[in-house]
């Protein structure tokens, strides 16, 4: 095999800089399968500082290359390898693997490598992990906990393990000088999870100095338990206290990630004033953006406190699921892979699905909930409480392998009675007892009607990212530490 350090890149050996086209999926379900262009700016000399040093235009074009790995299966690797070339990697030097519909829950995940000379002698190696339409290795995200890989996330470990080999056999085939390259990886969502865990092994274990190897992932679930996260500050993980997505597997449990977690801008963290002034410019650059690809009247409106609505729901989640051996053993973890392998296509939750699937053996209760949920913006708060207070005398306990969506249906429930409870108290007060339950329970009504456009999952959009990410700089927009969680419950 000739030594890919002897192919033609494209280049000439001169640097690339500029904007290049980069073709992506279109986010929102009102254009599902949409796929449009963007422009992103690239440049080699990107590459000339140590990777330990954050660099906010490499994140964006990170950013924009996670989305161009976005697909679905008739349109396999097209996008990531026009933009490999149009950044200057010859189609030879291009591998890419399992861009097809893969077998639920293998724990594996799809990914791009490429290659290309820079200006100072050094061959640059992009790292492309797929996070979107995956197909079955959906099923992999649940799959958090195995007692032969104690200290990470199984389903994310096991696939960050598998593109490592795959990665250190490009190198070694190709005769490449692990003194003389650098490598450039990125993912969104699933894949930035992955992103974390290879980023960190690579620096740990392939004799590639860390300075070479740079990392930027993108609402990444936590991924590493604490005991095992140091000496990786080339990894940077950009995630917003808005999207639910960063907050799982439960950070309760010990779970954090590698590398700087750099915290978008809330309202808890920043304050009504600042964030309202963070957030208007940010809406600027989403508008521009939603108008770009085919969306110009989809509006970026989360529910106001949305983070504090979150860390209600995730208090409930915490007091069932209490440690990672009760998510394994108790059932937990079997049942919500069964339920993405019952939607063995997709790579999205659909809360009305998930509903349902919890429900299944008890229709009665179904359709009593899923009535609720669809007149909830058409009745009044006595006519919400008095069909809440009905809902638990028509529950049926679960047994078997069906216990664990009995006490998950337990404890949506819960907060629903609560909230009628606190709902009731107000009336009687004049006070604001329930305004986070309210906010909690809007949220996730929104969800069930909304599904990917609600307000909730719509802040796992990459274009939301994206707009936040060229709304300022980095001194502005992020924080590295998390806003103190105060109880509501």
């Amino acid at each position: 095999m000739m030594p890919l350090r002897h192919y033609f890149d494209g280049t000439n050996g001169m640097a690339i800089e500029g904007d290049v086209p980069v073709s992506m999926l279109v986010s929102s379900d009102k254009r599902p399968d949409a796929v449009e262009t963007m422009y992103f700016r690239y440049s080699d000399h990107f590459f000339d500082k140590s990777a330990c040093s954050y660099d906010h235009e490499l994140a964006m074009m990170s950013l924009g290359m996670s989305m161009s790995a976005f697909t679905y299966k008739v349109s396999g690797d097209k996008y990531i390898r026009h933009l490999l070339n149009t950044i200057g990697c010859d189609d030879r030097s291009i591998k890419t693997h399992k861009y097809e519909v893969t077998k639920a829950s293998d724990d594996s995940c799809a990914y791009a490598f490429a290659a290309k000379t820079l200006g100072d002698g050094y061959h640059l190696i992009p790292v492309v992990i797929r996070s979107h339409h995956y197909g079955g290795e959906w099923v992999s995200n649940a799959h958090v906990v195995d007692e032969s890989c104690p200290d990470y996330a199984m389903g994310f470990k096991t696939a960050a393990d598998s593109v490592y080999d795959a990665l250190n056999r490009y190198i070694d085939n190709h005769g490449f000088d692990r003194r003389k390259i650098k490598i450039w990886i990125t993912g969104f969502s699933r894949g930035a999870a992955v992103s974390n865990l290879l980023g960190a092994r690579l620096t740990f274990e392939s004799g590639i100095a860390k300075d070479n190897i740079f990392v930027y992932t993108f609402a990444a679930p936590l991924t590493v338990f604490d005991r095992a996260a140091a000496y990786t500050d080339n990894i940077f993980n950009i995630v917003s206290e808005i999207d639910v997505v960063p907050r799982v597997p439960l950070a309760y449990w010990g779970f954090t990630r590698f590398g700087t977690t750099l915290y978008l801008p809330c309202k808890a963290r920043r304050g009504a004033e600042e964030y309202e002034k963070l957030k208007e410019k940010m809406v600027v650059e989403f508008n521009d953006i939603m108008a770009q690809i085919g969306l110009p009247d989809t509006k970026y409106e989360p529910i106001a406190d949305q983070e504090l609505a979150l860390d209600l729901l995730f208090e409930y989640l915490d007091d069932l699921l209490e440690t990672p051996e009760k998510y394994a053993e108790g059932g937990y973890q079997g049942i919500l892979m069964d339920y993405m392998n019952s939607k063995f296509g997709g790579s999205e939750f659909e809360p009305r699905m998930f509903l349902k699937f919890l429900l299944d053996g008890n229709e009665e209760l179904a359709n009593d909930v899923c009535s609720l949920i669809e007149d909830w913006n058409d009745i009044g708060a006595l006519e919400k409480v008095q069909r809440i207070s009905r809902l638990p005398s028509k529950r049926k306990q679960g047994d078997g392998d069906r216990a664990p969506a009995s006490e998950l249906l337990s404890m949506g429930l819960s907060i629903f009675v609560r909230y009628a409870t606190k709902l009731t108290a107000t009336k009687v007060t004049n006070g604001d007892q329930d305004y986070y339950y309210e906010q909690l329970v809007n949220m996730l009504v929104d969800a069930y009607h909304n599904g990917c456009d609600s307000a909730i999952l719509m802040q796992h959009w990459p274009e939301v990212y994206l707009s936040w990410l060229r709304s300022g700089d980095e001194k502005t927009l992020f924080r590295t530490t998390s806003y103190t969680k105060i109880s509501v419950k």
